[in-house]
C-alpha cells in the first residue's frame, strides 16, 4: 500500500521542478510515518524516451519503504467554471492517496466544472488544483489552502504572488482567477472571468 504520492511535470522531456517535489516529500513523509525518509523521491525513476512535444505526467507513490511509479501523456483540461461549496470537515493537508472525500465533492459540481471548497468561511481549493485570484494588479492566493501545492510554493518563493486570507464573501472583489498545480504553472494569458465562479 501506498498511502501517499507526488504528481510531476514532464516537459521537453525532463522533470520539472523536483526540488519543489522532492520538498513536499521529506516533509509529508515525516508528518505521516514519524520518521525521515530513508530514500528520495525520485531514486527509482528512469525516464523512457519521451516526446518533446509532449506534456506527461510522472506519478509517484510511495510509502515508508519506497516508491512505485507511472508515466502518462497529460492533456490541459483545467476547470474555467467553479461552483463554490463550503465543507468544513475536509483534511487534505498531505498528498493522500484516498481522495475520497475530495471526489465526493467533486461530484457534487452540477454543471460546473469543478468546485472550489470553502472551510470555516474561507477560500481554500479546488479537488486538484490551488487557486490564484487578481484585482488586475496584484496577484494573491489564500492563505488557507488544503494543500500546500509545489507550483503555488514556488511562486511564492519567487515573489510572484502573496498569500492572502480571503473570504468566500470576498471573492466578487476580484477580477479574475486561475487555478494552477504541478502540471500547470501560472500562466497571464490563463485568467478567467471572477463570474465563472458561482454560488447556488
Amino acid at each position: 500500500m501506498y498511502p501517499l504520492f507526488e504528481s510531476v511535470c514532464i516537459a521537453n522531456g525532463e522533470i520539472q521542478n523536483a526540488f519543489y517535489h522532492e520538498s513536499r516529500f521529506k516533509l509529508s513523509f515525516y508528518a505521516f510515518f514519524g520518521f525521515e525518509a530513508k530514500y528520495s523521491l525520485f531514486d527509482k525513476v528512469i525516464l523512457p524516451q519521451i516526446d518533446k512535444s509532449l506534456k506527461c505526467k510522472l506519478r509517484i507513490e510511495y510509502n515508508e519503504i519506497g516508491t512505485k511509479w507511472t508515466i502518462s501523456e497529460y492533456l490541459n483540461t483545467l476547470p474555467t467554471s467553479l461552483l463554490l461549496l463550503k465543507d468544513n470537515e475536509i483534511d487534505y493537508r498531505l498528498k493522500y492517496a484516498d481522495r475520497k472525500h475530495l471526489n465526493h465533492l467533486y461530484h457534487q459540481k452540477i454543471n460546473f466544472e469543478d468546485v472550489l471548497i470553502i472551510k470555516n468561511g474561507f477560500v481554500t481549493d479546488a479537488t486538484y488544483s490551488n487557486i490564484l485570484f487578481t484585482d488586475g494588479y496584484k496577484i494573491v492566493t489564500p492563505s488557507t489552502p488544503l494543500l500546500l501545492g509545489t507550483c503555488r510554493t514556488r511562486l511564492l518563493a519567487e515573489e510572484k504572488i502573496t498569500e492572502v486570507p480571503i473570504k468566500a464573501a470576498s471573492i466578487h472583489l476580484f477580477k479574475s482567477f486561475q487555478l494552477i498545480n504541478a502540471l500547470n504553472d501560472f500562466d497571464e494569458n490563463r485568467w478567467i472571468p471572477i463570474q465563472n465562479i458561482v454560488i447556488t
